[in-house]
């Protein structure tokens, strides 16, 4: 009986006990889903506090905020109004949506500084240190700091200096990646390459403006040109043997103008060639050929004439034949590694001489410039070559 009387109250107490804990569990969601609504503020709303609309100070009154580069001049009249907005002026800014009653003063950049892009209505002026220093976006930047030289001996450069970051660096691992190894072969190369022309020209050089051991030939009184020298040797290889005697011809003609001599004294010559003194050089006459254009071939003629007379001669020679200075100028505006200006001061010569040019005159004016031993080896090539006789006296 006891028992039972215990196990009644027991009973009634569980409905009562199941009825608190639903509603407690009824309390707690309606609480949540309030407080889902209340974060979840619309933004359009002034009377939920959005973030188009401000509420006037000391006021009910929501108003409508001014745009980026705006600022509020004068609050509005009625509910949810527009405020009046005025631009900022030249050195202020506002870069969003505001209820400022000014604008903010724009950024000035420090001496440690360049400016990227400068203040505007809606952005502040963008500043950076100036090239070799950097300041950490992490930390307030009131100095610029100085970036790393270069990386250590036993490191590479992983990283370059940046207005935000110092240099980065790291260990040398003792290889090479393929951007490296492809740069410093190319390195190598251009550097080869540039040698090897050098000595290719120094030795072009020598073989043509210094004596040869083997054979006595000094074309010092030549042109020294690369060009000119492979010319006179492809002419020497066609000519034979009437090519070796122009030559020992010109050796003996260019020992003649830079050994000294005594009067009366001879110089040994070469076989077949009677050397004198000074006066060993007869000045003879050419006359044209029969049955021939005398001024085609005195235009022939120059061909002899540009490849006889050296190149270091020939502005000291166009003026002997009273060539104006534009003349020599406008000449030399042609290809300087061939015989073209040779031609062009020649044929300028001939434009200006017009019936008094003749050949003689350029022999008669190599003489007058001390070149006559130049002026009789033309002379012979002309006459072997053809175009011209000898006048008999």
């Amino acid at each position: 009986m006891r028992s039972a009387l215990r196990g009644a109250p027991r009973r009634r107490c569980l409905p009562l006990l199941l009825l608190v804990l639903v509603t407690k569990t009824a309390l707690g969601a309606a609480a949540a889903v309030a407080l889902d609504r209340r974060d979840k503020v619309d933004p359009l709303d002034p009377s939920r506090g959005g973030e188009e609309f401000y509420q006037v100070q000391d006021s009910d009154r929501y108003c409508k905020k001014c745009p980026a580069g705006t600022y509020v001049a004068e609050h509005c009249k009625e509910q949810n109004g527009s405020s009046k907005c005025l631009p900022c002026k030249d050195d202020e800014y506002i870069e969003y949506p505001n209820d400022f009653p000014k604008c903010l003063g724009c950024r000035t950049c420090r001496e440690d500084q360049v400016e990227l892009s400068p203040c505007r209505a809606i952005s502040d002026t963008q500043c950076a240190c100036r090239n070799g220093t950097f300041c950490s976006p992490d930390h307030p930047c009131e100095m610029c700091q100085k970036c790393r030289p270069r990386c250590a001996k036993d490191e590479v450069e992983q990283a370059p200096c940046t207005p935000h970051s110092d240099r980065q660096c790291r260990p040398f691992t003792g290889t090479f990646s393929s951007s490296s190894s492809s740069l410093i072969m190319t390195i190598v190369l251009v550097v080869g390459a540039v040698v090897v022309l050098f000595l290719l020209s120094i030795f072009l050089w020598k073989r043509c403006c210094r004596r040869s051991p083997g054979d006595g030939r000094d074309l010092s009184g030549k042109s020294c040109s690369v060009v000119d020298y492979l010319l006179r040797r492809l002419t020497r290889y066609q000519s034979g043997s009437l090519g070796t005697q122009d030559n020992v011809r010109n050796e003996q003609f260019c020992q003649d103008r830079l050994l000294p001599r005594l009067p009366g004294s001879v110089t040994p010559s070469a076989p077949g060639l009677e050397v004198m003194g000074p006066t060993s050089y007869p000045r003879r006459n050419l006359v044209p050929v029969q049955g021939k254009d005398p001024v085609i071939l005195l235009r022939r003629s120059f061909d002899i004439f540009a490849q006889g007379v050296p190149c270091k001669d020939w502005k000291r020679y166009g003026r002997a034949l009273e060539l104006l200075e534009n003349d020599i100028a406008l000449a030399e505006m042609n290809d300087k590694f061939s015989l073209e200006p040779f031609f062009q001061m020649l044929n300028t010569w001939l434009n200006r001489q017009g019936i008094n040019a003749s050949v003689n005159m350029l022999l008669e004016t190599l003489h007058q410039i001390n070149l006559g031993g130049i002026a009789e080896d033309i002379s012979s090539k002309l006459v072997q070559q053809g175009s011209f006789q000898y006048e008999v006296s």
